[in-house]
């Protein structure tokens, strides 16, 4: 069974891979990432340099993850970089006393927006819009996470992707051990601003809320389930637009009142979140929740 999904993930990245070079998508989507620091408050990550910022010169650690690696590829690129066994969280708030109920395999169509690197000769990059394919499973042997995905998945968004399991499984109650989660990007990603909206999908698949279709989002997710502020919003906003979405959830941590005039401009609601509840809330039109297990 491992083999199978293995093989069908190497398949689906060729076919995204196809579909990048007849596209012309850029070879490196992500951005910088920075880190300014706030007294009295935790340090802001941010994909765009701001004033007393430094350059992140490595990835973050978000959070201490409960991660079991999946199969081994029969590729290097079929799959996430490596991660090492940890020790079982012993955080009552991590995991159930009850064995969840078994339920169908969910796929997902979420929306990522994404600014290139600027090149030699440009005052800044591109912006683009891509649909990433989440699915979200039953781990019946109760050894996950595991967390699957494909080589255009860069080390900082895959430590966002990672932090966006854990966060997402405790907001909702369930046992992240009896998870399985892969994702397929059609680009290179990099950079931690979609850590909020894969947060939101894989709580709207563990919960059976579908994500509103005329929704896309920015935003980093933090341990704590804040909505962290990202950069080059107003950028991101037009890749939103050439998604055909005329909703932008947002985080509140800057001031973005440009963004609501540019966003009238464009006919774009601007949202505005600080939780991973309130960015659930505007993304599915239900609450955040815990899993039945009745």
């Amino acid at each position: 069974m491992d083999q199978n999904l293995s093989k069908q993930t190497c398949v689906l990245l060729f076919v995204a891979n196809c579909f990048t070079i007849a596209h012309g998508l850029p070879d490196s989507t992500w951005a910088e990432t920075w880190v300014c620091p706030r007294p009295g408050q935790a340090d802001l990550y941010t994909d765009r340099e701001w004033p007393g910022c430094r350059q992140l010169g490595e990835a973050k650690t978000y959070s201490p993850l409960t991660i079991s690696p999946g199969p081994r590829p029969s590729k290097p690129t079929s799959s996430l970089p490596p991660v090492s066994d940890v020790a079982r969280s012993s955080s009552p708030s991590l995991l159930q006393s009850r064995k969840p109920l078994p339920f169908n395999e969910v796929t997902l169509a979420v929306p990522v927006l994404a600014v290139s690197q600027p090149k030699s000769g440009f005052i800044t990059g591109s912006w683009i819009g891509l649909v990433t394919q989440l699915t979200v499973g039953y781990k019946a042997d109760g050894k996950g996470p595991e967390i699957l995905g494909d080589a255009n998945l860069m080390p900082m968004s895959v430590h966002s992707f990672q932090t966006a399991v854990v966060v997402a499984t405790r907001a909702v109650g369930y046992d992240p051990r009896y998870l399985s989660v892969r994702i397929l990007v059609p680009a290179r990603l990099d950079g931690p601003s979609a850590g909020g909206i894969f947060a939101v999908g894989i709580a709207a698949a563990l919960l059976g809320d579908p994500i509103r279709q005329d929704i896309c989002m920015s935003g980093t997710i933090e341990p704590d389930a804040e909505i962290q502020a990202v950069g080059r919003l107003v950028d991101k906003m037009s890749a939103c637009r050439d998604l055909r979405k005329t909703t932008m959830i947002v985080p509140d941590a800057l001031d973005n009142s440009h963004l609501n005039f540019t966003g009238a401009e464009r006919s774009i609601q601007v949202i505005e979140v600080h939780t991973l509840a309130e960015a659930y809330s505007a993304a599915t039109g239900q609450a955040l929740r815990q899993v039945p297990f009745n």
